[in-house]
């Protein structure tokens, strides 16, 4: 009995932690600035801010958030998971070498 009362405090606690820790879209923004600079360089993650922004929606599910950055016109879409104050890429764009 004691057993199970512990075992759902620890995933009550787990989940608040979740709700609580669930990250915001400006989270997400300055995330993915941050991987342009260290990808393409620091000029165009300063001038990504508000282009990321503008094509960002976000789906909140209360313990985590679903985040889809699609340029209008353009097939190609990066999809993130936001969980913990942490993001998993679920989708990045092909980038084929020339």
């Amino acid at each position: 009995m004691k057993k199970q009362y512990m075992i759902s405090i620890a995933l009550l606690l787990i989940i608040l932690f979740a709700s609580v820790s669930n990250p915001s879209k400006t989270d997400y923004v300055s995330f993915v600035k941050e991987e342009i600079s260290n990808e393409a360089g620091g000029f165009f993650g300063m001038i990504s801010g508000p282009i990321i922004n503008s094509f960002t929606t976000k789906k909140n599910f209360g313990l985590f958030s679903i985040y889809e950055t699609r340029v209008e016109g353009s097939k190609e879409k990066l999809l993130a998971v936001g969980l913990f104050n942490n993001f998993i890429w679920l989708h990045t764009p092909e980038i084929s070498p020339n």
